[in-house]
C-alpha cells in the first residue's frame, strides 16, 4: 500500500544504522532520515529525457536510486551506504568515488541528479564549481536537486533555474529545483 506521511518513519527501519556521535546519521546526511520514495518520485518525475545519460550524486541508501532508470550511475562514497547499494541494487551501477572528480570526467551530455546536501556541507561549494565546469563543457544538460529551505542552491549557474514543487511528503519537506540550459 502507498501510504502517506504515517508511512515515513517505517521505511526507514530496514536501513542499516550508522553510528552515534559525531559521525551520526544525522550529521553524516545533513537530515533526519534518507529522502523519502515521495520526493525520489518527484524528482525523477521532473527529468526532462529519460533517455538521456542519468548520473546521480549522493545516493546514500538508495532512496533515488530505486526509482531511477536502471542505466543510471550511482555515486556513493561513504563505505556503510555504497556496501548497501551494492547488495541492494547488484545490477546497477554504483561508484564510490568522489562526485566532484566524477563531474570532471563526464565525456557526453548528463542529467545530474544531486542528492548531496547544500547547507552546511564543507564541499558544496567545491561541488558547485565542479558542475559549473562541466556545464561550462556541454557534459550537463540538465540538473535535478533538492534542498529544505527554499533558497536556490545553484544561483547564477544555468540559464533557466526554477523551483518545480515542495514535497510535504518528506522528512523534513523539501523543495525540489531543476535546472538546464
Amino acid at each position: 500500500m502507498d501510504g502517506g506521511i504515517l508511512t515515513l518513519r517505517a521505511e526507514q527501519k530496514e536501513l542499516p544504522r550508522l553510528e552515534q556521535g559525531a559521525g551520526s546519521y544525522r550529521a553524516s546526511i545533513g537530515a533526519i532520515c534518507e529522502s523519502s520514495r515521495f520526493l525520489a518520485r518527484r524528482m525523477t518525475r521532473a527529468i526532462s529525457d529519460l533517455s538521456q545519460p542519468i548520473v546521480e550524486l549522493g545516493a546514500g541508501f538508495g532512496s533515488v536510486t530505486r526509482v531511477l532508470p536502471e542505466s543510471a550511475i550511482s555515486i556513493e562514497r561513504e563505505a556503510q551506504r555504497f556496501a548497501y547499494l551494492k547488495s541492494t541494487f547488484p545490477e546497477r551501477s554504483i561508484l564510490d568515488c568522489c562526485a566532484i572528480p566524477f563531474l570532471a570526467e563526464l565525456t557526453q551530455p548528463t542529467v545530474i541528479i544531486n542528492c548531496i546536501p547544500n547547507v552546511n556541507n564543507p564541499e558544496f561549494e567545491r561541488l558547485r564549481a565542479s558542475i559549473l565546469r562541466a556545464l561550462k563543457a556541454g557534459t550537463v544538460s540538465e540538473l535535478i536537486t533538492y534542498t529544505y529551505f527554499p533558497h536556490d542552491p545553484f544561483a547564477g549557474i544555468f540559464p533557466k533555474a526554477r523551483r518545480v514543487g515542495l514535497e510535504l511528503l518528506n522528512i523534513p519537506p523539501a523543495f525540489v529545483w531543476k535546472y538546464s540550459c
